[in-house]
């Protein structure tokens, strides 16, 4: 096992380099770049000495450059702990990720932990209960969860709650509270802004979690071990729990691989609608602004936690089953 896990991390090395690269060149594609925008909106603005802006900014963020040469010394600095700074924002990209990184994780940590023990509580229900009228209800709302995306979950939502209080509950606090001290009024108004982005993403989540263990759950209540535990009297709650939701979750535990990186970029759009200040609504923007140095560091962090949330699923796998083994 120890072996195994040795291999996989001297794996990840050149695969964050791989990813790495064809994110860089993926963002160097478009035409132009930042400097190139920012000039224009400064000339349609009519503003003067736009080029002379244009051209120290080229200078300070090396744009002149060619790419690989760019490329390179920014994966230096980047190795070093320096980012470099984002275009948009003229400020560091490590203070903006820091900035944006618990009010990300704050979100999605609760919103995983209630998707997985809601839809597995409830995947085994349904399993157990197959064909009942509560089975047909939840099988209906998981494939609603599943077929609507969430970010339109999400403007249903906010209309639906515009029209009932008169409020849009927009970005993380209203504009009375945004600069406020801290006070059971502001903890209030929070919780009315973080509930829709929450329980999208845990309808969502719920959903899935429940197809794949009501599936999977099936296929092991099948199964000859299965029957033969009922035939030796162990209780039912027994044979079920101790048993066959236990194998039914290996496949929840290796897609456990993406949960990492699904933390950071994984409600991106959903946030992007709430207009939350988090990590995903920021990747778009640097994304689309081509803020190259923001975008690139999100997207290493993005591809760090993919392969480390892999490694930590296998592990996870051969912990739950010992009869797996890694050669």
């Amino acid at each position: 096992m120890l072996s195994y896990i040795f291999r996989r991390i001297l794996i990840a090395i050149p695969t964050l380099f791989i990813v790495t690269v064809i994110g860089y060149i993926s963002m160097e594609l478009p035409a132009g770049d930042y400097v190139t925008r920012y000039i224009a909106q400064l000339e349609a603005s009519g503003q003067s000495g736009a080029r002379e802006r244009g051209a120290t900014l080229r200078k300070l963020y090396h744009l002149d450059d060619p790419s690989h040469v760019r490329f390179v010394k920014w994966l230096g600095r980047f190795a070093r702990g320096d980012f470099g700074g984002s275009m948009i924002y003229q400020r560091p990209v490590k203070e903006l990720i820091a900035q944006r990184l618990p009010l990300t994780l704050a979100l999605t940590i609760p919103a995983f932990l209630l998707s997985w023990a809601i839809g597995v509580w409830l995947g085994v229900y349904s399993a157990t209960h197959q064909y009942a009228f509560s089975d047909n209800v939840l099988t209906i709302l998981a494939f609603l969860g599943l077929g609507l995306p969430g970010f339109l979950i999400a403007l249903i939502l906010l209309v639906l709650v515009w029209r009932a209080t008169g409020n849009a509950y927009i970005g993380l606090f209203s504009p009375e509270f945004a600069a406020a001290p801290w006070s059971l009024a502001k903890v209030w108004d929070l919780i009315q802004h973080l509930w829709i982005p929450v329980f999208t993403v845990v309808f969502g989540g719920v959903a899935w979690v429940v197809r794949v263990m009501r599936a999977n759950l099936l296929d092991e209540l099948r199964v000859n071990y299965v029957q033969a535990t009922r035939a030796k009297g162990v209780p039912e709650r027994t044979v079920i729990w101790k048993h066959a939701v236990r194998n039914a979750f290996h496949p929840l535990m290796m897609s456990l691989g993406g949960v990492l990186a699904w933390l950071i970029g994984g409600t991106a759009i959903v946030e992007q609608v709430i207009g939350l200040p988090t990590l995903g609504p920021l990747f778009i923007q640097a994304t689309l602004e081509q803020d190259i140095y923001l975008s690139g560091t999100i997207l290493i962090l993005l591809a760090a936690l993919l392969v480390v949330g892999n490694l930590l699923a296998d592990i996870g796998l051969a912990w739950l089953d010992p009869r797996i083994r890694y050669d």
